[in-house]
């Protein structure tokens, strides 16, 4: 009793199992290749079930049961083809400026960080809302909030 090698996982096996114990693939098959010459296995031409076998090594072959043969898969259908003039005028017609979702009246909804920030920090924050888009409301309550703690600030007892 020798140790050889699996022909499929390549792992060490017994020479005198009927499997490889670790991929179950059958080791007679491959002992009678073995003792056959190279000249002969030259000869041996497998049938079309030998040729397009698919085996991953996770059990031993019944050949009682037929094999499966892989089919070609069917071509794809070659795409329809259009003038050029249809594709123009379809992007034409998808090509518009987004726009940012609008509060009222056209104006820039304030993100709530933008509130808060304005809140903790005016003096840096509410130049923020001079950007295009921010409501006079907005602006007006964000500068009049700067201006109140200016204001409290300026009048607080040194």
């Amino acid at each position: 009793m020798a140790l050889i090698e699996c022909y499929e996982c390549k792992k060490s096996i017994s020479s005198e199992a009927p499997a490889c114990i670790h991929c179950g693939a059958p080791m007679a098959e491959q002992q009678a290749r073995a003792q056959v010459p190279p000249q002969a296995q030259a000869q041996v031409v497998p049938g079309p079930a030998q040729a397009s076998t698919i085996s991953f090594g996770s059990l031993p072959r019944n050949r009682a049961v037929p094999e499966a043969v892989a089919l070609a898969p069917e071509p794809e259908p070659l795409p329809k083809v259009m003038p050029a003039a249809a594709g123009r005028r379809r992007r034409q017609q998808v090509e518009e400026p987004v726009q940012p979702p609008s509060a009222v009246a056209g104006s820039r909804p304030v993100e709530g960080w933008l509130k808060i920030m304005v809140f903790l920090l005016p003096m840096v924050f509410v130049w923020f809302l001079l950007r295009s888009g921010y409501s006079a409301k907005a602006r007006l309550f964000g500068f009049g909030w700067l201006a109140l703690l200016i204001l409290a600030s300026s009048l607080s007892p040194k």
